[in-house]
């Protein structure tokens, strides 16, 4: 008699393994919100120019109140991928270049979380994290490029075999933003604490490489120049110190708290402080420092969390599974549409009745207006801080009504402002006899 062959077993896929797409979906959703951030829309006009001028830029070119000073674009790499892309597309390029991004990032952040830990589940903790703290940081501005290159070079390092990469990985880094330096202290930090000090020269080759991009030592002016901006940074609200209550920094204390369960458990030991230490205090810095201090705690977060099996016996189909990931990766085809900014957030109807006189704004309307109107308008400032370290905090004084405007609008010719509605400076201004010639529920359009 013979015996029967053996069924095939049916693959089945645990609740870990489908948790792992989960981020694809805010990823997908986020790429194709209407773009908010003015700062990237200064960096495409910033590459235009500098396709047209075929050189990087070194002085300030947008505004009537900085113009001509000297000021190093730290981004001009990305600045030339956005000014390429507009020109082929307009802003079409820009949630597929999230999507890309993005989706790149994360991966990097699974690949670090399964190496650390070995763990499906605690793969799909950190990336669930991930999502809860990086979205609202996913804007086309060339911070994102910093997110994918600070998890390349973690990936880069831990593995001897790729560790040549880190010079090339460093050179684009510094050519993108100027985070380079927190990655360069990575490295520096995890010799100390591994002790591994005959790979110190491929970092000391690393640094070297950030001073061979186009500005050259430049970039050293660029550290400089922004350290002297501190004072003014806080200025501006994604350089204040986070709110323990918002989610970016709540899912950040959650890494945290993983890292001191690992540390009792004694997956996390005494010498990893020497990584522990600097990012957490970089963390609780501001809230624009959040992400960088998060990339730079991954790789303990998921040491911490290694052998976790949470829903690991929990099977799924093969077929319900495969259905589910195939419509979760369909969905950018289905949202697929026209790259729009959102007009609540930018002056965009507002600018429609703005004469050619200097205008009085803030540093949103500067990058708005930046990307619309130059050359043919300039700017009173935007959210370069570097730059304008003194004139930040005075517009901010003259807008609470802390300082008297008068005296700034006679000195820079100012005879029109654009301001937001609920704006102090409104009333003063129309009690001065100003004109408003625009009004909605956001923006104030005043003449002199």
């Amino acid at each position: 008699m013979t015996t029967p062959a053996a069924r095939p077993s049916v693959r089945r896929f645990s609740i870990a393994q489908v948790a792992l797409i989960i981020p694809w979906v805010a990823l997908v959703i986020d790429a194709w919100s209407p773009i908010r951030d003015n700062s990237f829309l200064w960096h495409v006009r910033a590459g235009t120019l500098q396709i047209e001028i075929g050189e990087v830029l070194t002085r300030d070119p947008f505004s009537f109140t900085m113009g001509g000073e000297r000021w190093l674009t730290q981004s001009w790499l990305a600045e030339l991928l956005y000014g390429w892309a507009e020109n082929a597309t307009g802003l079409g390029f820009v949630p597929w270049m999230l999507l890309a991004t993005s989706t790149l990032t994360f991966a990097a952040l699974g690949l670090i979380a399964f190496r650390e830990s070995s763990s499906v589940t605690a793969t799909a903790f950190v990336l669930i994290l991930s999502t809860l703290l990086l979205i609202s940081f996913l804007v086309p501005r060339p911070v994102m490029f910093s997110f994918l290159l600070f998890g390349s070079v973690i990936l880069a390092w831990d593995e001897p075999k790729l560790r040549w990469a880190l010079p090339f990985l460093f050179w684009i880094w510094a050519s993108v933003h100027g985070s380079f330096a927190i990655g360069l202290a990575y490295v520096g930090l995890r010799i100390v604490t591994r002790r591994e000090w005959r790979v110190l020269p491929i970092a000391i080759v690393a640094g070297l490489a950030t001073l061979t991009t186009a500005h050259g030592l430049g970039v050293v002016e660029i550290l400089l120049d922004f350290n002297e901006a501190r004072d003014t940074l806080p200025l501006l609200s994604e350089w204040r110190r986070p709110s323990v209550a918002s989610p970016v920094f709540l899912s950040f204390l959650g890494g945290v708290a993983f890292i001191v369960i690992g540390a009792y458990r004694g997956r996390v030991r005494l010498v990893h402080l020497w990584m522990i230490v600097p990012f957490l205090l970089l963390g609780f810095s501001s809230l624009r420092a959040v992400p960088p201090a998060w990339f730079g705690l991954v790789p303990l977060v998921a040491m911490a969390l290694g052998g976790l099996s949470l829903g690991s016996k929990d099977r799924l189909g093969a077929g319900p599974t495969l259905l589910f990931f195939l419509v979760v990766l369909l969905i950018p085809f289905a949202l697929r549409g026209d790259a729009e900014l959102d007009d609540d957030r930018f002056p965009i109807e507002a600018r429609d009745s703005l004469t050619k006189e200097r205008t009085f704004h803030d540093d949103r309307v500067g990058g708005y207006l930046i990307w619309a109107d130059w050359p043919g308008r300039l700017v009173y400032l935007d959210d370069r801080a570097e730059l304008y370290t003194d004139r930040m905090a005075e517009f901010v004084s003259i807008r609470n009504g802390e300082t008297a405007w008068e005296p700034v609008f006679a000195r820079d010719g100012i005879e029109q402002a654009l301001l937001r509605s609920d704006d102090l400076l409104v009333d003063e201004l129309v009690e001065a006899g100003w004109q408003s010639v625009y009004r909605d529920e956001a923006y104030t359009v005043l003449l002199k």
